[in-house]
Order: C-alpha cells, then sequence, then structure tokens
C-alpha cells in the first residue's frame, strides 16, 4: 500500500476481491504494530477494516461528506485518504490526532472525540447543501454505543422532519468502550440473531415482483407488514422507520462483497435518510483483541509500579460496599475503575451510557430518595451535563457526590479529551464545594469521608490521568475523615508563597523544596480557606500559583483579587493544547519539575524579600 502513488481510496476501486482481502490483512496489521508498539485505539480500528475499505469502494471521501462518529475508529480511514506514511506520528507531539480533525485533512469533514455527534453533523451538513443547491452524498458512521446517547436520538428525530437525506452506517459490535446497555442495545442485538429472516423477506419479495400476481401478493404483505410494526416491536426497522429512516440490514460487516451491494442500495436510495445495519467484530483478526475487546479498545505505554487514581477510586468504593450508595457510570466502567467494584458488588453501580445529563438528573432525584449517588464520570465528558449540574442539582442544593476523572492534562487523546475547565465551570456554581486531593491517599480519604459522613451539597472530587507507586492495602488501611483544607507542604522565613492546587503541588515541591519559600497544597478550590488568604494577605510579597487547569476562570483569579502583591500564575492558557504525552503537555504549561524551576529562577532571581517572621498577622 505505501508504495501506491495514487491516493489509496482511489486505488482500491481497480482491485479484486482477493486483493481487497489481502489489503485488509495489510492494514489490520500495520495498526496493530503501530498502536502496540506506540498507544491509541486499537480494538475498534481492527473492527472496521473492511467496513472502511467497502465504503471507500463506493462513496468518494473527497467529493462526498463522510463523518466518522466519535471518531477514535477513523485510523483505516486516515490510511486510506493520504496519511500512510504519517501514520507513525499518531498521537505524538506534531504528528497526526489521534481522531478527525478538519485542519489535517480534506477528507476529516467534523472534528470529533466525544460520542454522538455525526448525525447531527449531517444534518447541518444536509442542510447547507439544500441552501447551496449542492448534490452530493452525506454519511455518518456511528457505532451502536452512540446511537444510544441522547444526542444521537435527537439528532434522528430531526432527520424526517428536516426532510434530510442522510444516509447511516450503523457500525454494531455490541459493544462502546464496555458492554453496551440499553434498550436500544437490546433490540440490535434480538436482530442481530434474526439475520435469516431478513434474508428470507428479501428473497420472497424478489420472486413476488417477477410476476403481475406477486406485485398483488406483495402489496397485501407490505400492508400486513406494516400493520405489525405496531404491535411487535421487537426489530430495529420498526424503531427507525416509525422515524421515518428506510433501514437495510443487517449485514456482515467483514464481507467486502455483500457490504459493496447494500452500500450501493443506500447511495442510489434519495426519497429519505436511510441507515444500513452493520454487524462487525470488534477486534477482528487477532484472537487476544478479540476475546479481550474492552482490555484493548485503548493501548497505552503505562509504568508498570504506578497504581492510577482511577483504581483507588475503585478499590476505595469496594471497601465501603456496606455503606449505602449507589455508583453511576457513562459507559466508562473500565476506565473510571468502577469495574472493580462491580465485579463485586454488580448492583452498586449503575451504567447509562453515554447519557451525561441524564445519569446527572438521575443521580440528583435518587438522592432525594435518600440513597447517595457517586457520579464517577471524565471530566471533559461532564461538560456536556452543565444544565443539569445547574438545575438539577445546584439549584436544589441536592447532595450528589461527583468524582471528576482525567481532571487536567491527558496526554495523547488531546484537546478533545483534556478536563481542563472543570475548576472554572464549577466553581461559578453556587451551592458546591470542589476539593482537589494532593495525592492518592488524599483522594482515598476525601471519598471515604463522603460516603462516611454524607453530604450536605454537591460536592465535586477532582483528579487527574495520573498515579502513584503505593500500595493498595496501605491506602485503605490508612483511611481516615477529612475535610478540604489546605495545608502547608514547606514552610519558610520568607514572604514568597507557593499556591498548588491538588496533585499538581507534588511536581511544586519536588521542583522548590529547596528554595526559601512556603509552600501550600491547595486542598479545596470551593470554599476558599479564609485562613491561608489572610496569611497571604498580611505577609505575602510573592505569590506563584500552580493549577492543573484553565487559568481562565480558575481558581488562580481569586488570588489575583489580593492587592500589593506580586502574582504568577501557571496552567493552561486561553487556547487549547495538542496532543503529546502528559510529560510534554505539562512542561507545555510551565508545570512539569522542569519548567517550574526554571520558570521560578527567571523570575526570581536574585530577589531578597522579608522575613515573613518580622510581620504579625492582625487578628
Amino acid at each position: 500500500m505505501s508504495s501506491l502513488n495514487t491516493p489509496l481510496y482511489k486505488a482500491l476501486k481497480n482491485m479484486s476481491y482477493k486483493e481487497l482481502e489481502e489489503i485488509a490483512q495489510e492494514i489490520r496489521k500495520y495498526i496493530f504494530n503501530v498502536v502496540y508498539n506506540n498507544n491509541g485505539h486499537l480494538a475498534s480500528n481492527l473492527g472496521v477494516v473492511e467496513l472502511t475499505i467497502a465504503l471507500y469502494r463506493i462513496f468518494d471521501p473527497i467529493e462526498d461528506v463522510i463523518i466518522w462518529d466519535t471518531s477514535h475508529q477513523s485510523y483505516v480511514h486516515k490510511l486510506l485518504t493520504g496519511r500512510w506514511k504519517d501514520f507513525k506520528t499518531i498521537r505524538e507531539k506534531g504528528g497526526l490526532s489521534g481522531y478527525t480533525n478538519i485542519y489535517e485533512s480534506q477528507a476529516d469533514r467534523f472534528g470529533a472525540g466525544h460520542a454522538g455527534t455525526s448525525i447531527a453533523a449531517s444534518l447541518g451538513y444536509a442542510l447547507s447543501d439544500k441552501i447551496k443547491n449542492r448534490k452530493r452524498n452525506i454519511v455518518a458512521v456511528i457505532g451502536d454505543g452512540a446511537l444510544g446517547s441522547g444526542m444521537s436520538l435527537e439528532s434522528l428525530n430531526q432527520l424526517s422532519y428536516q426532510d434530510a437525506k442522510v444516509k447511516i452506517v450503523l457500525n454494531d459490535n455490541n459493544m462502546a468502550i464496555s458492554k453496551n446497555v440499553g434498550t436500544i442495545s437490546q433490540l440490535l442485538n434480538n436482530f442481530r440473531i434474526k439475520r435469516e429472516y431478513t434474508q428470507a423477506k428479501e428473497i420472497l419479495k424478489s420472486s413476488l415482483e417477477d410476476s403481475s400476481l406477486g406485485k398483488d401478493v406483495e402489496s397485501v404483505l407490505k400492508k400486513v407488514r406494516n400493520a405489525l410494526k405496531f404491535s411487535i416491536y421487537d426489530t430495529p426497522a420498526s424503531l427507525f422507520e416509525e422515524l421515518g429512516i428506510k433501514y437495510y440490514g443487517p449485514v456482515d460487516g467483514h464481507d467486502i462483497k455483500k457490504m459493496e451491494e447494500f452500500l450501493g442500495f443506500i447511495k442510489d436510495y434519495d426519497e429519505k435518510s436511510v441507515i444500513l445495519h452493520v454487524v462487525t467484530t470488534k477486534g477482528k483478526g487477532f484472537e487476544e483483541t478479540e476475546k479481550s475487546p474492552t482490555k484493548y479498545h485503548g493501548v497505552s505505554k503505562k509504568e508498570p509500579n504506578k497504581v492510577s487514581y482511577s483504581k483507588i477510586v475503585g478499590h476505595t468504593l469496594s471497601h465501603l460496599k456496606d455503606y449505602e450508595f449507589l455508583a453511576f457510570t457513562g459507559a466508562m466502567a473500565d476506565g473510571t475503575g468502577l469495574n472493580i467494584l462491580q465485579e463485586i458488588c454488580p448492583d452498586k453501580v449503575i451504567d447509562m451510557g453515554i447519557t451525561e445529563p441524564s445519569i446527572v438528573t438521575t443521580a440528583s432525584a435518587l438522592s432525594l430518595g435518600g440513597v447517595l449517588p457517586v457520579v464517577d464520570i471524565y471530566s471533559t465528558f461532564m461538560q456536556r451535563a452543565f444544565d443539569s449540574l445547574i438545575h438539577d442539582v445546584a439549584l436544589q442544593k441536592i447532595p450528589v457526590l461527583f468524582l471528576l476523572d482525567r481532571a487536567g492534562l491527558v496526554g495523547e487523546d488531546g484537546p478533545t479529551h483534556h478536563g481542563v475547565f472543570d475548576i472554572a465551570y464549577t466553581r461559578l456554581i453556587p451551592n458546591v464545594e470542589i476539593w482537589t486531593p494532593l495525592n492518592a491517599q488524599d483522594l482515598a480519604n476525601m471519598i471515604y469521608t463522603s460516603v462516611i459522613k454524607g453530604l450536605k451539597k454537591p460536592r465535586f472530587i477532582r483528579f487527574p490521568r495520573d498515579g502513584e507507586t503505593i500500595e493498595i492495602k496501605n491506602i485503605l488501611d490508612n483511611l481516615q475523615i477529612v475535610d478540604g483544607e489546605w495545608k502547608y507542604l514547606k514552610m519558610a522565613d520568607s514572604g514568597i508563597y507557593i499556591l498548588a492546587v491538588g496533585t499538581i503541588s507534588q511536581n511544586v515541591y519536588e521542583a522548590l523544596k529547596g528554595y526559601d519559600v512556603n509552600i501550600i497544597g491547595v486542598r479545596s478550590v470551593k470554599p476558599l480557606n479564609e485562613y491561608f488568604l489572610e496569611i497571604l494577605e498580611q505577609r505575602a510579597e510573592y505569590i506563584f500559583v500552580y493549577e492543573e487547569g484553565s487559568l481562565k476562570g480558575g481558581f488562580n483569579e481569586e488570588i489575583f483579587k489580593l492587592r500589593n502583591k506580586k502574582i504568577y500564575s501557571f496552567g493552561v492558557k486561553d487556547e487549547f493544547v495538542s496532543h503529546a504525552t502528559r510529560e510534554e503537555q505539562l512542561d507545555e504549561c510551565g508545570l512539569s519539575i522542569k519548567a517550574i524551576k526554571e520558570n521560578f529562577e527567571k523570575i526570581i532571581g536574585g530577589v531578597k524579600t522579608q522575613s515573613s517572621k518580622k510581620r504579625e498577622i492582625k487578628k
């Protein structure tokens, strides 16, 4: 493939089916080797190789509009649209994005990273084509996990109403990141088993249409079939066709020839929007990935001795299993560590799929029913539930414990997945607390305290995509009740004060412990610690603030309210941080050990400050 001069998707059109099968295996091996040796999404991409080949034999990724939902499964798309040689750089700093990116290629029609956006984006393209009087195919490729998201269902509801003619390819592998949940998933699963019914129906229809008598019989059968739809809702056709969307399938997503036939049908179908149900195997082609698609959904290089903060959450909640609470996840049980609790107490975890607003509102009412909700969602995905946080939780001051995983810079997943806005968007909401643990033990203690003592208002606990070299047993053996008070990590006879929010305090302490400075670990950004603010007001000359989040709207803005101080803040500037390793991103934002030390020395240099002990705090 790499030796071809013509764009690869064009070269496919002239190949035999035997050659296509060979190409599919070459692509599969190339993806496996690059991702397994570097990092990235593996199982989802292995499952769509034949689907993508067939798709680009029928549709043109440049002339047509093809939108990949979530786009973590777009690696084959990238390989076929001019990025074969650069693929080895995927997710590296300055290299290819792990998702579709409109600034990377003309073939990337819509940037993605969060699930459920493709049908809405396709509708937008269809409306623009209607206004501009353009004629082209608009295709949304969406997985069955994303199809159950609120945004997807809202968009499906609009297609017929807006008279849009969108072609939807449903990649059904019965998986999101973890096993799919919900009635729609069950409906699709039931119909996978009934493929013989679909095949028999098409054969019968074809035979009847060959005779004049048959045409009359077919007309009667169509009426009977339509009547049955109102009483037997056990097929996806019923669901989609009642929404005004023509349904085809299911079809084997690894049979290129058969898929081409069906893709040809939907390309020529122009009466209304149409959906093609394609059944694939996540992790296809390798025994290990087929058996464990969740394990190989994403592959990353991990420090072998580190225990992730997500696992700390899972083990702490498991330790508290005898207390009354219910944990919520949005299709991310493994990613959040809730699978650890789920394995020993399945009734303690509820997976509502990719439905963040619904999760938050459901949790709120659960709390009113007397049960503590523990909502464990990635910071970046909690953005989708902002209205629910305000209207359904905070406004009513309802006690809900929110665990914001991946709060901060996430590394190679890049700007679509950074959790850098949560301090800004939660700090402005009344009636909430925002706790920022300094380390693994602090995180476990804060969860322990919240479950044991309960809550009087909503509480957020944020922690990054990181971990520590610790023993789980030691963490659980040392659980204790804590609060969100700030604490000195280092005291000095100096007017220089360092404020470090949450776990970034570990880098700050390591970088500045040898200097004559006061280092304060900020364990809560709401409420603020009035005692320490008074110390800063009366003793500090220089104040340095470090937070792993957006500086716009961040904690540092509270410190800048202090008068007559020289204040410097470090964090994420007013920009989106590109994909790179987490360490490279921390360095870029002035939060790595090296950058903290270098910037501090540049600013302070040989400056002498007054002794803080010479001035007493006014009572």
